[in-house]
């Protein structure tokens, strides 16, 4: 399972890595966005709970279905194509988004508008996944989308002030545009990927161990760390759906809430270093379960009080946990498999449960149970993934301890 690549690949090309995080980041714009897009659905058209639960997880949706798509055809289709297809679909699908209102219509255009995203998505993150330092570009791919939800956070209440929910839509469009000029660097297939000439690692004694790890690793490890990222997106995409609502439900002003989402987003960027740093000294294993604890703390902070205090606070640590988490999700999930056949589902692990759990949410709001329940919501998919991980590690640690505490 863990394959040393000795040779540097074409996708490690600074220009590929580029055109790889700029059509993974717009891909996934609207869930970055999906905080001031579902209170723009609301202000702008009037949804209820739980339509807007629904429509969350429309985009949701499609992501999912477009990720396990894409894992089928990457190493059978153009690469390029599939890219031009998906951002094709996305610009059509956001479009039509601004002519029809209706609610069932409008469901439909935006699980097509999350076909057409996740088909980008997943075509960039299978892109990083074939890079030689899979842990350090999907760093990066995370700071930028630090950056990027953080610009959506303080532009997109404007832009729905002015324009309505229409303008996000378009603002979508427009993104989507842009990228038809990186996708010409994306290499086409995953054939002769190999670059003549290139240097070749000289530490053959770490090659050496990761193969003889790889005889010992059991195939259901990644799987279960797949099963992992699953449940943290239970409370990602039920908590960054409904994170706005939850402050206007407690009487704080659409500025603070925005400001505050956008700040707390800005403290994460510097989650990548400090992850990194963390990871070299304590290795995988103690900062992630760390991060789960923290995580589960703010959960039932918000569940039990919401002022302005406690939301400055939730809001930020939870920023800065989800990127914190994520690194350490890819980082062991590359650790396992160099290959990056299992980081290339991640996506598709991702959407699994962003695309249900938005509208759970919006039931237990409509059922009365309050945002107290989509928090326990939210600590029930944070604790699932800590007990999963608790049992990934003790395995590693008795079968490959190098991977287990590897950085």
């Amino acid at each position: 399972m863990l394959e040393s690549r000795t040779q540097e690949s074409i996708f490690d090309k600074p220009m590929v890595i580029a055109a790889a995080v700029i059509i993974s980041i717009v891909g996934n714009a609207v869930f970055i966005g999906m905080p001031m897009l579902v209170g723009s659905l609301a202000d702008t058209l009037g949804f209820n709970e739980q339509q807007l639960g629904w429509l969350a997880s429309a985009d949701l949706m499609g992501i999912f279905v477009a990720s396990i798509a894409v894992s089928l055809l990457i190493n059978k289709v153009n690469r390029q194509t599939l890219a031009y297809i998906g951002i094709t679909i996305a610009i059509i699908a956001n479009f039509c988004s601004t002519l029809f209102h209706q609610f069932d219509t409008l469901f439909m255009i935006r699980i097509i508008s999350g076909l057409g995203g996740g088909i980008c998505y997943s075509v960039g993150v299978a892109s990083l996944a074939g890079t030689h330092k899979t842990a350090r570009n999907f760093s990066i791919l995370l700071f930028v989308l630090v950056a990027v939800n953080a610009i959506e956070l303080y532009t997109f209440p404007d832009i729905s002030a002015k324009w309505g929910v229409d303008g996000i839509f378009l603002f979508f469009c427009a993104a989507f545009v842009g990228t038809y000029y990186f996708v010409r660097y994306l290499p086409k297939t995953n054939e002769h990927n190999k670059i003549e000439n290139s240097e070749v690692e000289s530490d053959e004694q770490l090659q050496d161990a990761n193969q003889q790890s790889a005889t010992e690793i059991p195939s259901w490890i990644p799987w279960l760390c797949l099963a992992a990222v699953a449940c943290v997106y239970i409370n990602v995409g039920a908590f960054w759906a409904f994170i706005e609502r939850l402050g206007v439900d407690a009487n704080l002003s659409n500025d603070f809430i925005s400001n505050t989402l956008a700040l707390g987003t800005l403290f994460t960027l510097t989650g990548c270093a400090i992850a990194t740093w963390m990871s070299n000294r304590f290795g995988q294993s103690k900062p992630l379960l760390a991060a789960f604890i923290l995580m589960t703390a703010i959960l039932f902070l918000l569940a039990f009080k919401v002022d302005a205090t406690s939301y400055v606070v939730a809001a930020t640590v939870f920023n800065f946990c989800w990127l914190f988490i994520d690194v350490f999700q890819l980082g062991t999930i590359g650790n396992i498999d160099h290959t990056g056949k299992y980081a290339a589902l991640v996506p598709g692990a991702q959407g699994l449960t962003q695309s249900v759990s938005p509208a759970v949410a919006g039931y237990i709001l409509s059922e009365g149970y309050g945002y107290s329940g989509v928090m326990m919501l939210c600590a029930v998919g944070t604790i699932s993934a800590m007990i999963i991980y608790t049992v990934v590690y003790a395995k590693l640690k008795s079968i490959a301890p190098d991977i287990a505490d590897s950085n």
